[in-house]
């Protein structure tokens, strides 16, 4: 089977998003099938590259040196011609939200294949908080509800949540699918970095957050300042305490951080490669999620795959990655809540211990093995239902 996936940004660039599409397209490549992603070509790559088994297909953008904003917008026009070309060579047609989700059904068209649009989340009255300008503001609201109801033959995401948010958009609720993301960790075991002793943390408590640390534009659904305000209330109960960071966007922190005179307290690691993950989870004690909106989280499955307890706002999809009181705690967005939940884990090591065994139990169950046997299931059923009507 030849697929095609459509999204605005892939590598160098990494998020959530970016780690779906490369988790699932190499996997539907060791199984046989020919993946093709067409994406943005943002500085310093190249036209076509392979990428774990994926053929990259990058088309050019306005504005490339700034494709965050508001290059990859014009991603959803610049990319229409050059991916129904190659889209008449494929046998199906994905498309990610939200940029390429606006437009993206017009490509699977006038190449006359089958579409199917996977949404991580939709913002919604969100925006209104996270926009940074009129446009995201008032007009990413109305692309997403266009994007809802546009004609794909299909919808998949990756939880209830997304589920729910597609629906009050408009998709219509017999046409789509919830695909969880897999979490089994695939991180290099030789490696010898130990954080904890690199950075002296064996006799701290240490609490962690890897992603994106940007607070501005939509970065602020990630809601750093908070953890930020939260850290600076714990360090008054717990004089040990250290926040551990990965990932790109610290320096934006830094005013924050020496604003709120937390600056002894808090290490940053850098931008974390992928295959050193699993050290970045093992240094930490608790995780802690403040996001205000999230269609996965793989930042709590992975800690939970890695047996770590975690805190987080129970918002977006993280109660269908956290069990409260089994897998680790829920709470509301407020510094205070946020932080006696901490408080709590710290006050009683066996209660940590038990939250992260049953953390990495339950996540067990979200393999990329069983995503990618639903992705091939719904590409399958939608080639024959073309096929049918073509007859």
């Amino acid at each position: 089977m030849k697929i095609m996936i459509v999204s605005d940004l892939a590598p160098p660039v990494w998020g959530g998003a970016e780690n779906y599409v490369v988790n699932l397209g190499s996997r539907l490549a060791e199984l046989g099938h020919e993946v093709h992603w067409v994406t943005s070509k943002i500085p310093n790559t190249i036209e076509l590259e392979v990428l774990d088994n994926i053929y990259i297909h990058r088309v050019p953008i306005i504005y490339p040196n700034r494709y965050f904003f508001p290059g990859r917008q014009s991603f959803s026009i610049t990319s229409i011609i050059p991916a129904i070309k190659l889209a008449r060579r494929m046998d199906i047609v994905q498309v990610n939200s939200l940029v390429a989700g606006f437009s993206g059904w017009v490509i699977a068209k006038y190449a006359r294949k089958s579409s199917l649009l996977f949404c991580h989340e939709l913002f919604g009255d969100l925006w209104k908080l996270v926009g940074q300008n009129f446009l995201e503001k008032y007009c990413y609201p109305l692309f997403e509800r266009s994007m809802a109801k546009s004609p794909y033959n299909w919808f998949a995401c990756p939880s209830e949540y997304s589920k729910k948010s597609l629906i009050k958009q408009g998709a219509p609720k017999n046409k789509i699918t919830i695909i969880p993301h897999g979490t089994e960790l695939q991180f290099n075991m030789n490696s010898n970095e130990d954080f904890r002793k690199e950075f002296d943390l064996n006799e701290n408590f240490t609490i962690g957050y890897i992603g994106r640390l940007n607070i501005k534009k939509t970065a602020q659904s990630k809601n750093i300042k908070t953890l930020l305000k939260t850290v600076s209330l714990l360090s008054h109960e717990i004089p040990n305490l250290k926040l551990i960071l990965g990932g790109k966007g610290f320096e934006n922190l830094v005013p924050i951080i020496h604003e709120l005179g937390i600056q002894e307290k808090v290490i940053y690691l850098g931008n974390v490669p992928y295959s050193e993950t699993q050290n970045f989870y093992k240094a930490c004690d608790v995780v802690i999620c403040p996001a205000l909106s999230d269609g996965f989280c793989f930042l709590l499955a992975e800690a939970s795959a890695c047996g770590i307890p975690t805190v987080a706002t129970n918002l977006g999809a993280h109660p269908e990655r956290v069990i409260h009181n089994k897998t680790g705690l829920l709470t509301s967005v407020e510094p205070e809540d946020l932080k006696q939940n901490v408080i709590k884990l710290f006050k009683d090591e066996s209660l940590r211990k038990e939250l992260g065994r049953n953390a990495q139990e339950y996540v067990k169950k979200f393999t990329w093995k069983e995503s990618v046997k639903k992705h091939v299931e719904i590409y399958n059923k939608l080639i024959e239902q073309k096929q049918h009507k073509q007859v």
